[in-house]
């Protein structure tokens, strides 16, 4: 078997991973990262048989509606997967337009790629052409899957993986295989204990509405949100929700199986305010406590009408929740403590906080599903500290670490 990365293999973002066996050429997710400019991996072979999309998030799923284009290629992923990239796709064509980059796709392309999707459920199997690949729930977010193909090896991918349960999902569920081709976002790192985590958070939130501020809770549209949303279903805050997140939220209330306890998040949103329309926002600042509100990096979104209408109140406070890659507005503001709006660098006076609510498994946990899988060979990707993880794997597997571009066999 020959694999080849396409991108992705020693960072976090677009993507990518080629798998040639048996006379097949499968694909494993085929994303972008959205920087400023975007990046995109290396382009998908033209004889592709089937592209497989562990879930929705536009590092995985950003570069999918080329694959329209392509005379044969079958999709395979999970329903609520399909939505939602459908979603992300839409507003990442959006994104390039209105930031004046050249998209690397049209809406016609997102359009056709329906027409090659076969959606599978979070414990089905695909079988084409004497293709099969079985999926398996990743946590990570709703209708995220890890994908198995049955070929010459057994090989696990993992997309991304959280292996303990939050609100939203319970933790990923690993097959057994011969080859595990893993994420490795946190290799090297522990997450802090997540029920402290929620409790340190709501405490914070109370402690800025108490001193008479707002709370801006930037937040990514999916998984994100909703479980910010519905770490503070029972506080009893004015909660207001902005942004794609809305969207997001239809889709999974419609697909309780995918969710880890469907009641507990339908009666979260029951008492959250939804910003329906921009005029709603004046609506959102006089009356609402707390604002969970897209983009969680800052760089654009409904995020920033708020702060810009409330950096200069120091009993207000920005609670990150999120990962903030270099080059990000916030990273500009847990680095810097200033934030550039329309090319102009302000400073906010609101108390700014980072909460780890990340959807990825810890090292510790990473190391738990080498052992679940039963792997005798493990490929680290999509991180850029693999070199810890394979430390910490010597001597009970063969571990590989790829490079993009470069092939190798296993």
């Amino acid at each position: 078997m020959e694999f080849q990365f396409l991108g992705g293999a020693s960072e976090v973002g677009s993507l990518g991973l080629v798998v040639r066996d048996q006379g097949r050429t499968l694909l494993f997710d085929y994303g972008m990262t959205p920087t400023d400019p975007p990046s995109y991996p290396r382009p998908a072979p033209v004889n592709l048989d089937v592209a497989v999309l562990s879930h929705a998030h536009l590092d995985h799923s950003g570069m999918t509606p080329l694959l329209s284009r392509l005379p044969k290629t079958r999709m395979v992923a999970t329903p609520v997967t399909i939505a939602v990239a459908d979603l992300l796709t839409r507003d990442a064509l959006k994104v390039a337009r209105l930031e004046g980059y050249l998209p690397p796709y049209t809406t016609n392309d997102i359009q056709s790629l329906h027409g090659r999707y076969t959606a599978v459920d979070r414990h089905g199997t695909f079988r084409h052409h004497g293709i099969e690949i079985e999926l398996t729930p990743a946590g990570h977010i709703p209708g995220a899957s890890m994908m198995l193909y049955r070929g010459n090896r057994d090989v696990l991918f993992t997309g991304d993986l959280q292996a303990i349960p939050t609100h939203l999902v319970s933790g990923a569920e690993p097959l057994e295989c011969d080859v595990l081709v893993m994420e490795s976002t946190y290799a090297g790192r522990e997450h802090p204990d997540r029920k402290e985590t929620e409790r340190r958070f709501r405490d914070k939130v109370a402690e800025t509405v108490e001193r008479g501020g707002k709370v801006i809770v930037p937040a990514f549209a999916v998984g994100r949100a909703q479980e910010v949303l519905m770490s503070l279903a029972a506080s009893g805050f004015e909660t207001y929700l902005d942004g794609m997140a809305r969207k997001v939220n239809e889709i999974y209330a419609a697909a309780p199986e995918y969710l880890a306890d469907s009641r507990r998040f339908r009666r979260a949103l029951e008492g959250v305010h939804v910003v329906e329309h921009p005029g709603d926002r004046r609506k959102a600042l006089r009356e609402g406590e707390v604002i969970v509100t897209t983009g969680g990096m800052l760089d654009g979104g409904p995020v920033l009408f708020y702060i810009g209408e409330l950096y200069q109140d120091a009993k207000s406070s920005i609670f990150l929740t999120g990962f903030q890659v270099d080059g990000s507005n916030g990273r500009q503001l847990l680095d810097e403590g200033t934030l550039t709006i329309d090319e102009t660098t302000i400073h906010p006076a609101c108390e700014v906080l980072k909460f780890d609510f990340s959807a990825h498994a810890g090292h510790s946990e990473l190391l738990r599903v080498v052992k679940e899988s039963g792997a005798r060979q493990v490929v680290l990707m999509h991180g850029d500290q693999r070199e810890l993880l394979r430390d910490a794997l010597a001597g009970s597997v063969d571990v590989i670490l790829p490079e993009n571009g470069k092939p190798f066999s296993v």
